[in-house]
């Protein structure tokens, strides 16, 4: 069997690779400017499609898991190659925003969606041992693709334009997806049987595998969904609103600094200098800095999924669960009593732990499935559960907007995001291995 791990872990590489570049998904911003500046379209405009890419991720991945029980990972991966070669080139021909609705926000989306779940679904098969840590190794490539990757398409915009730069990216993707095709396949039974068998004595993995329907049909995925749902929604939303949020603070930090020191508070004034806030800040420098803190979360974001697959093979689902939820409400609480303080540095460490549980979070969902439900059907179980982002997405930032919108400050929003912790760890103490799928 040894001879069989370097090709185990040439998976994993791959696998790890095309992740990173599906994460630029999320690197959708970099192209707003341009494209409002040459159309004179609105920011809402522009928003729609990330949403629809989003929405046709989802729907991908559900496509993806049922194809590639019908059909096979390579032809799932061409699809796939196809998908994101189309959208994007198709991008660079941009007139209208149906026509980008169409190419970006749904083939884009679509294949980013199809190609992550089958990458995802064929490289845990290798990992039935270690499913958490897999899940969140790979995942950290994925949360951290925009931030790796973002610089070099900045840098092409420059460079070459953002039409140019669709049409490079989509060779790009056909190149490297087309190739991931032929690279990666399904290990065989021989290679899978021993590692599975010892997973299953160590209770690290479900007793049999489970279909799709199997697993709906459980309270454990619906009390799960829940907590996923819960913990998403909060990292979703205060995610968004990082730099809003963060400049909230700075520029009104910075003129209540300023309010105090003409009245004779001495002593506040030197309080929020040593907090880390100017008390006349400009606004480039305080976007800058607001910036930087949307960076911590990304960079945490990555290593929570690292970190949370780590825990969840070595110490199990319930340590997992309880940590990601402390987590979201520490951080929320450093928020709150950040701006209450006007103390940036604090602000950053809340942002720091939301990175870490909103990582954590979407590696546990991965975990989850593998480890509840089994690897067999994984492709589409995961599809499944990753429909939780949906919901998740549109009711977060309708918690935050109303929130921010009746006070006039993110303040509200903070302790409204810590009620929501405290609710997903109390569901989290629910959830429990399916009665009739507990490794013996």
């Amino acid at each position: 069997m040894s001879h069989a791990t370097p090709h185990r872990l040439l998976y994993f590489f791959v696998a790890f690779v095309l992740l990173m570049f599906f994460g630029l998904i999320y690197a959708w911003s970099l192209f707003v400017d341009p494209l409002e500046a040459e159309f004179g379209w609105d920011r809402s405009a522009t928003s729609v499609v990330f949403t629809l890419s989003i929405i046709t991720f989802c729907a991908g991945m559900l496509v993806a898991g049922a194809l590639e029980e019908r059909t096979s990972p390579r032809t799932v991966m061409l699809i796939t190659a196809t998908c994101l070669g189309l959208g994007l080139i198709a991008s660079a021909f941009t007139e209208s925003l149906p026509f980008i609705y169409a190419t970006y926000g749904v083939l884009v989306g679509a294949g980013v969606g199809l190609g992550t779940d089958v990458v995802m679904s064929v490289t845990l098969k290798w990992f039935p041992d270690k499913q958490g840590l897999a899940s969140g190794a790979m995942l950290m490539g994925f949360g951290g693709g925009t931030m790796l990757l973002s610089p070099v398409v900045t840098t092409m915009l420059g460079a070459l334009g953002w039409r140019l730069t669709f049409g490079a990216l989509g060779v790009i993707f056909v190149v490297l997806v087309g190739a991931g095709a032929f690279i990666m396949k399904l290990p065989t039974p021989e290679y899978v049987r021993p590692l599975l068998e010892k997973a299953r004595q160590n209770a690290t993995v479900a007793a049999v595998d489970m279909t799709g329907g199997q697993m709906v049909r459980t309270p454990t995925f619906w009390v799960f969904m829940v907590y996923l749902m819960l913990v998403t929604c909060g990292g979703l939303a205060l995610i968004s609103q990082a730099v809003p949020a963060a400049m909230e603070l700075l520029m009104g930090a910075g003129a209540a600094a300023s309010g105090a020191a003409s009245a004779g508070a001495g002593a506040s004034g030197a309080a929020a200098a040593g907090a880390g806030v100017s008390a006349a800040l400009p606004e480039a420098e305080a976007l800058m800095l607001a910036t930087a803190a949307m960076g911590s979360v990304s960079a945490m974001n990555g290593l929570g999924r690292l970190i949370n697959g780590f825990i969840w093979d070595k110490f199990g689902y319930r340590v997992c669960l309880t940590w990601i939820a402390v987590a979201f409400a520490a951080g929320m609480l450093c928020c709150a009593f950040a701006m209450m303080g006007s103390n940036f540095p604090l602000l950053v460490a809340g942002f720091m732990l939301l990175g870490l549980m909103y990582g954590g979070n979407m590696c546990s969902m991965s975990a989850m499935v593998g480890t509840f439900f089994g690897p067999k059907y994984y492709g589409i179980n995961y599809a499944i559960a990753t429909c939780q982002m949906i919901p998740a997405a549109i009711v977060g930032p309708q918690i935050l907007a109303l929130s921010q919108m009746g006070s006039g400050s993110y303040l509200g929003a903070f302790w409204v995001f810590f009620g929501v912790a405290i609710a997903a760890l109390i569901v989290s103490l629910f959830i429990k291995p399916p009665k009739n799928n507990r490794a013996a």
